[in-house]
């Protein structure tokens, strides 16, 4: 019983976060309507990173990728993920869990395609599982299928994986 207690205890965190991160996504969003920003746009990993990308192309090479509205306005790009790698780095840098990884060249493959194959499928879908669960929340019955095509997905690479990790093809 004392161990089923513990791991009750160790999820309050997580669960706090959550909460708090949720009503900073609305705040933000209910920032950023006003600024011309898309419904849902508080924060999302996908489509900040593609603006970030477009940004620094249309400063650099003189190009017209497309952005989101609030990013058009700005004068520089949307720093977000940037943001979140710092942190991330620091977190772990923090809590000592960061190790750099090493990996074979295939391994490495694997890991850019994916991720590649993720941004892509994100956006074509149009959000990343943050701004999905916004979607949602303003009833957005695509963001529902989203949903689930990222549940099934990550289901499937996890079976994957599982697969790979047992010896099978």
């Amino acid at each position: 019983m004392n161990e089923h207690k513990k791991i009750l205890e160790g999820q309050k965190g997580p669960i706090i976060l959550g909460v708090i991160i949720g009503f900073l996504a609305a705040i933000v969003q209910a920032l950023t309507i006003s600024a011309g920003g898309p419904e849902a746009y508080g924060f999302c990993a996908l489509c900040h990173t593609r603006d970030l990308v477009n940004g620094i192309l249309n400063i650099v090479l003189g190009t017209n990728y497309g952005l989101a509205p609030i990013s058009k306005a700005a004068i520089l790009p949307v720093l977000t993920m940037i943001g979140v790698l710092i942190g991330g780095v620091i977190a772990a840098k923090m809590s000592r869990e960061f190790r750099i990884k090493h990996a074979q060249v295939k391994d490495i493959l694997v890991y850019f395609i994916g991720g590649v194959l993720l941004m892509q499928f994100g956006l074509l879908f149009g959000a990343c599982p943050y701004r999905a669960a916004l979607r949602l929340g303003y009833g957005d019955v695509v963001a529902l299928f989203g949903i689930i095509g990222i549940v099934v997905g990550v289901w499937l690479a996890l079976a994957l994986i599982t697969r790979s990790f047992k010896g099978g093809n």
